[in-house]
This record gives structure tokens, C-alpha cells and sequence, in this order.
């Protein structure tokens, strides 16, 4: 099986430009995302998917710095940026998260990747969510996504890579992951300047490395 992270990136977000690379303690929070799925999914490749705008030209330039493997594609069809890389790296899943979940607990893709199979067509942890905001997680089966690519065709559906399996998911396997508790409440995501306050205060706060505590930690050490 061969399985690849897309974390999806772009500079133009309309609450919070340029989010992906604002820096806490002097590291982007793009970072801290590849630290998360790198340190608890160790040789599993991170590809970039990003756009060719010439606002996404400053997330190029971090990769080709850091030696990232990155895919520049529509800005508005993301689901053709996920279209292509599955061609280009002839991949079996793909792991699908977003570039604004910092705090992304790494331990979370190793538990959805144990769980995709051929059968399988979405393994997700967003449907519905119990998770907090910020821990969402979605491994598809590429097979399924190439079968099904030209019926993703509203603006929503191409934006959102998944909506379409998941408006017609009787029609798909699905596997939704449950948390024992729900706290679908919590927000870990970056979304405007005052989530970033947050995120930045909860990493300042922690003694050890981010990537060392789990989703449940973070959230006991900051209530």
C-alpha cells in the first residue's frame, strides 16, 4: 500500500492571510503540522499540495528550502491538486489534513491508516465530528477518488475534496472514528488572528516538544 500526507496550503485566507507561515517561537505553523505527521508516522512522505497563484510562491519557497516534496495546482479546485499527486506518486490512500491544524495530533493518522483498506473508500473522523476542531482526519482510498473525480462538479464539491462521498455516502464505504467524549466544542484550528493567540499561548505553555503530547493533553493542560 502505498500512502502519502497532502497537507493542503494557501496564503489567501480571507480571516487570517498568510496563516500558514505566521511564526510562533520562530516557526511557521506549517511546522509544526510536518513535525506533528512526521514524528508520529515516521517515513510516510508529506506532500505539499498548494496553488500556482503567485501568492502561494512564498509556501514554494519553504519547500524547496526545506526540502519538501510540494505540488502546485488550481487554487479553487483543490480536488484537482489531489487529482494530480495521486497520479504523479501512484498512490493507494492518501491522507488528507489542512494546513491550519498546527496542534494535529500525529497519533490520530496512525489510528485512521490502520483502518484503510481496499474496502474501504473514506476512513474520517468528521462525520459527524467528535473531535475537536483542529484534529480532523481523512485517509481515502485513491482508487475510489480517480473512479469518482469528474462527478465532483460544484464550486463546493471541488473546493472540499470530500463533500461529494460524503453527501452521497450511501453510495461509499465510510468509516467514521468516534472519540469517547465529545468535544467536537474544542477548537485547535487556526481560523482568524484570535485562534492563532490561542494556539500560540497553549505552546509557549508546554515544556516539551509539541509533537510529545496528545490532542487530550493539550486540552488537560489548558482548561
Amino acid at each position: 500500500m502505498k500512502i502519502a500526507t497532502i497537507i493542503q496550503a494557501r496564503m489567501n485566507s480571507s480571516r487570517f492571510p498568510n496563516k500558514v507561515l505566521a511564526q510562533i517561537k520562530g516557526k511557521p505553523l506549517i511546522e509544526y503540522l510536518i513535525d506533528q505527521v512526521s514524528y508520529k508516522n515516521l517515513d510516510m512522505p508529506i506532500i505539499i499540495a498548494t496553488s500556482n497563484k503567485e501568492t502561494d510562491q512564498r509556501i514554494v519557497d519553504y519547500c524547496l528550502s526545506h526540502n519538501l516534496k510540494f505540488y502546485k495546482g488550481s487554487l479553487s479546485n483543490v480536488a484537482s491538486r489531489f487529482y494530480e499527486i495521486i497520479k504523479i506518486y501512484n498512490l493507494s490512500f492518501c491522507v488528507r489534513v489542512c494546513a491550519d491544524s498546527p496542534l494535529l495530533d500525529g497519533n490520530l493518522i496512525k489510528k485512521a491508516i490502520a483502518y484503510a483498506h481496499k474496502n474501504i473508500d473514506i476512513v474520517t473522523n468528521i462525520m459527524p465530528r467528535t473531535f475537536p476542531k483542529g484534529q480532523s482526519v481523512e485517509v481515502i482510498n485513491c482508487k475510489t477518488f480517480l473512479a469518482h473525480y469528474d462527478n465532483l462538479i460544484s464550486k463546493e464539491d471541488l473546493e472540499h475534496v470530500t463533500r461529494y462521498f460524503y453527501n452521497n455516502s450511501n453510495s461509499f464505504n465510510i468509516l467514521n472514528l468516534k472519540n469517547d467524549k465529545d468535544l467536537s466544542y474544542v477548537n485547535l484550528a487556526i481560523d482568524k488572528k484570535e485562534d492563532y493567540q490561542k494556539v500560540s499561548k497553549i505552546i509557549y505553555s508546554l515544556e516539551k516538544n509539541h509533537y510529545q503530547y496528545s490532542f487530550k493533553d493539550i486540552i488537560r493542560k489548558n482548561n
